[in-house]
This record gives structure tokens, sequence and C-alpha cells, in this order.
């Protein structure tokens, strides 16, 4: 919707984008094509509910600029070398980013790590003896079935895919590196076995398949944020640098939510990251990035591949 409104250069509803949020109607105002009674918002992290609201009024406010040339302090319009267009805010954050990566991070990849991998809904205690009313799984079942759902990955994912099924968010980015760390088949073998082992009533096993689930979501997030940050570096046009500067934040940002019991990374060290990155899209320079980028590929074991990525 934001990404539309930019090239159409149109102005960007906040109530619009609250109601794509909130699914208002079950189908986000009239902006979906099907009918769901699912919404993003009471999925999102609960500390980040209102900054998406904030980011929403704040895209809102921009579009006023929508046809205006964007500067340090100033929101409005950038171009891509390739001539693709996006609107940032007055720190030179993309919008269509924040809310996508941003979301991926606060929404799909804590639903993943710290909710349906977490104790409440996977741990010993959950119902694994009895079928949900009309269905042919338990509720630990259905618990990691939900949390492989976020990743958006088809159900024959695997090394080098190819196939024919959709793949999407994280599991787009797991292809994607996946020539470089062999995330495809790791990730998708811990999940097959965890949910067999839930099955077989093999709990140790499971719990050995959560923890390495983790630490390949964690892996594929890193590598991501190392990649942009390659991107960025040595980036002369201001389009391009701060496109994937943005895209490097966010991905960044998506590690504060990684597993509360597996992490390999605090959320303060990840505050701490960003710090380091800067809020200010047009002042970020190489020491910074290069810095963050080590802090990355140290932690999770990506020193070999680091500017490759």
């Amino acid at each position: 919707y934001i990404q539309d409104a930019t090239d159409n250069e149109t102005s960007i509803s906040e109530q619009d984008l609250i109601a794509m949020f909130r699914n208002t109607g079950g189908n986000g105002g009239g902006h979906f094509d099907s009918s769901s009674t699912k919404q993003l918002e009471n999925k999102t992290f609960d500390e980040d509910r209102s900054y998406f609201l904030d980011l929403f009024a704040s895209a809102a406010l921009a579009s006023d600029s929508i046809t205006v040339q964007a500067a340090d302090g100033k929101a409005g319009i950038l171009t891509r070398s390739n001539g693709n267009k996006f609107l940032v805010d007055t720190n030179g954050h993309e919008f269509t980013q924040a809310v996508e990566k941003g979301l991926m991070g606060a929404t799909f990849f804590y639903q993943i790590a710290s909710v349906y991998l977490s104790d409440d809904k996977i741990g010993d205690a959950v119902n694994n003896t009895d079928l949900e009313s009309g269905k042919n799984y338990t509720a630990m079942e259905h618990h990691m079935d939900e949390a492989f759902g976020y990743v958006g990955a088809p159900v024959d994912f695997k090394s080098n895919y190819n196939g024919t099924g959709t793949v999407r968010y994280w599991g787009k980015y797991s292809n994607s590196h996946d020539g470089l760390i062999g995330c495809n088949d790791n990730l998708m073998d811990a999940f097959k076995t965890a949910r067999a082992a839930i099955t077989a009533k093999e709990m140790e096993v499971k719990e050995e398949q959560i923890a390495l689930i983790n630490a390949e979501m964690e892996k594929i997030i890193a590598a991501s944020a190392i990649h942009y940050i390659n991107d960025a570096i040595g980036q002369s046009n201001d389009g391009d640098r701060l496109h994937v500067l943005s895209e490097a934040y966010y991905f960044l940002k998506a590690l504060k939510y990684a597993s509360f019991e597996h992490r390999k990374i605090s959320a303060t060290q990840v505050d701490s990251l960003l710090n380091t990155f800067g809020i200010n899209m047009w002042q970020v320079n190489t020491t910074d990035l290069n810095q963050v980028k080590s802090t990355l590929s140290s932690t999770y074991d990506l020193d070999s591949v680091k500017d490759q990525l």
C-alpha cells in the first residue's frame, strides 16, 4: 500500500494502514482480497504494537511530501539507480522496509521463536495425547506446525530449492543464503525431526531440535543483515544506499525477538548494535557498519563468508 502510494504519488491514509494491521472487517478494511478472522496487531510483540501505529502516522505525514526530494532531516522521495522510488522519514528510513522487515521480526520471528516454540506452546505440559476436536493432531503438534507456518516456506523446502511452492519472508531469505551457509536443509531437517519427535513422544529430541531451529533462524537473520550492510558499503547513490541500509537495520532489529531460552544474542546487545548503526541513515558511516558486521559474523560463525553474503 505504501509503495503503491509512492509510485502513484498519492497520499497515504493512516486509518487504512491501521485497518490492515487490525484486519478490520476481516478483509483489512477492504484492502485484502481474502477474508480471515486473524490479524497482525495481536500477533505482534506487545511492546512494539504502539511503535507500528506511530509508524503508520509517520508514513501518512511523510506522504504530504510524496513528490519532494528527501534530504537529511527532511522526509520525502529517494530514487534508486534502477529508477525505483521509495518514501523515507526525516532520518532516511524507508517506510516500506520498516513495515515489511519490521513485521517479519516483531510478528513472524517473534511468533516462531518466542511464542510457538516456547514451553507455553510445546512444553511437556502441553497436551500431546488427545487429538484436537475434529482434527488429526494434538495441541502440541499443531503449535509446532504453526511455528513452521510463520517461516514462509513450502513443505517440500530443501537445499537450493527451486520447486513449485511459494517461498516468502524468512523462507525467501533462507533460500537466498543457502548456497553459502546451507541453511535450508538445516532448518527443514530440524523442523521435521522436532515434529516427528513430538508425535513419537520423544521430548529430549524435540528440545534438541528446537534449539537447532532457533540457532538457524538467528543465523539466517544475521546473514541477511550482513548481506545488506555489504550492499551499503561503498554505495554512492543515496537511493541505493538508504534502501539497503533500511533493510539491514530492520533485519538487525529482528534479532531482538529471538527465543528467550535459546538466543545467542541478548536484546540489550541488539540495542547496542542498533545504536552503533545509528538512527539517522544519512549519517551512517563505514566504520560503524563494519563494526556491526564484525560482531554479527563472529557471534553467528559467519566470519568465513561475511564478505560473500
